[in-house]
This record gives structure tokens, sequence and C-alpha cells, in this order.
């Protein structure tokens, strides 16, 4: 993970109720820099998957699921609302509002994510891959030596709890439904190669300096297979079984965390 600032950092960083944290990270140049990518990776990724969500909080098929979206939107949004903020902590030149809020333009989320979800089917794949990516990354964080981010990760892994339990269900769900399985595996073909790609490659220097650092643990290979175990169990129920083997690397970004265009 890079430095998403795209030039020096800010020098005037805000005190924080930890300054000891910051000045650990001012010492070591590479690992600041790849935690406020991660950050405002996670930010981004959370508040757009929560903005499209809430709008199938009146489409989704059934009233129960409606009722989950708006909820579950509100969750992630507030999640996204708790982790700006620590860009104004850390060494980074990066607004700390949501894109398009505080002028910021560029875009730290999938590309799945630029749009609304069309189709309840879409809606299902984001939130099992997707948000499935996020809880992912979320486990890896678990213990960070980088405390304020810890504390915020602990309330987050609660509540990412219903999340999960919700997009499980709603795999099975569709699958009942005629041709159900037949347009989630569509759109988990689509949705599936970037979000492999979104962990990174397993010898990425930016999150070896964090897993040096004590800021995450694995690393790119050890989240993409934990990752891929569990999505590939819930999918394999519904008789769902996506190819995953050759990734698009060549459209890679690294610094926003997404495939460029084709």
């Amino acid at each position: 993970m890079s430095d998403p600032a795209g030039g020096p950092r800010a020098t005037d960083t805000p005190e924080t109720d930890l300054p000891e944290a910051n000045l650990l990270l001012e010492e070591h140049d590479e690992a600041a820099s790849a935690l406020v990518n991660l950050v405002v990776v996670l930010a981004d990724n959370k508040w757009f998957l929560g903005l499209h969500t809430s709008e199938w909080a009146v489409g989704a098929p059934v009233l129960e699921s409606s009722v989950a979206c708006a909820a579950i939107s509100q969750g992630h949004m507030g999640q996204a609302r708790v982790l700006y903020p620590l860009l104004e902590e850390l060494p980074s030149t990066v607004s700390s509002t949501p894109p398009g809020e505080g002028g910021r333009s560029r875009r730290y989320a999938v590309t799945a994510l630029d749009a609304p979800f069309p189709t309840w089917p879409r809606v299902v794949a984001a939130l099992l891959l997707i948000d499935g990516a996020l809880n992912t990354l979320l486990g890896a964080l678990r213990g960070t030596g980088y405390t304020p981010l810890a504390r915020r990760v602990g309330r987050m892994l609660e509540d990412e709890r219903f999340h999960r339990d919700f997009a499980d269900g709603r795999v099975r769900e569709l699958c009942t439904f005629p041709r159900g399985a037949e347009l989630l595996a569509a759109e988990v073909e689509v949705l599936l190669p970037e979000m492999l790609c979104w962990f990174g490659p397993g010898d990425e220097p930016g999150v070896r300096a964090l897993r040096e650092e004590g800021y995450v643990t694995g690393d790119g290979d050890v989240w993409r297979a934990g990752y891929l175990e569990r999505v590939l169990g819930i999918l394999g129920e519904a008789g769902i079984s996506p190819e995953h083997e050759e990734l698009p690397w060549e459209r890679w970004n690294h610094l926003q965390r997404r495939l460029n265009p084709a």
C-alpha cells in the first residue's frame, strides 16, 4: 500500500490523545504511508458500499431485506465516519471527508462502487464479496499497534457479524428464486476478480512495512486465501463455482486499490 497523498506529508499533523503513536509512525515513513492508504481505502469502500446499499432500502424483494439494507447502510457509513478523522491524526494530506463532501475527487474504492447497484443480485454479490473483503482486512487489523485504529476496529468487527449473516442469508434466499443462482453467478464473475486483486500481491512492500511495525498480520496472499475459503464455501452451497485462478494484475492500481479500465 502506498501514500495516497501523492505528495509531501503534512508537517502540522494535529495532536491526538495518543501522540506517541504518531511519533512512532513518523519514524517509519513507509509504514506511515501504507497506513494512510489502508485507512482511506477502508473508509471510501465502506462509505460507497453503505451509500449504494441504502438505495435498496425501498427496493429489496422482501420487506425484511429492505429494513436490513437501511440498517447495514447506516452501519457502513457510520464506520466510514469514524475512520476518516484518523486522516487528520496521521501524517496525511488526504481530505478527512468522503469524496464529494470535502472537495476530494479521487476515490479509493473498487470500481463496482462507482455507480448504484442496478439489480438485487448485484446487491447480494456486493454484500458477500466487497463487505467480505473489508471484513478480512479488518480481521488483519485486530490488535493493530496503532491504538486509535484498534479501538475502532474492535467495534466494527462486532457490527460486521450481523452484516455477514445477512449477506449469507441473502445468497441462500436468492438461489431459491427462479434463475437466482444464475444471476448471482453472473455478478460474482464481474466482482470477484477485482476483489481478489484488492488484497494486493503477496510481496507488497507497504504491507510488509505494516507487518514489520506490528500494524497488521498476514499479507495479500494470506488474506486472499482466507477470503476465498469463506466466499467459495457460501457460493459452493448454492452450486456456484467461479473461476479465480487468472487475475487481471496488469490493470491493478495499487494506489487506489482498484482496477484501471480495460
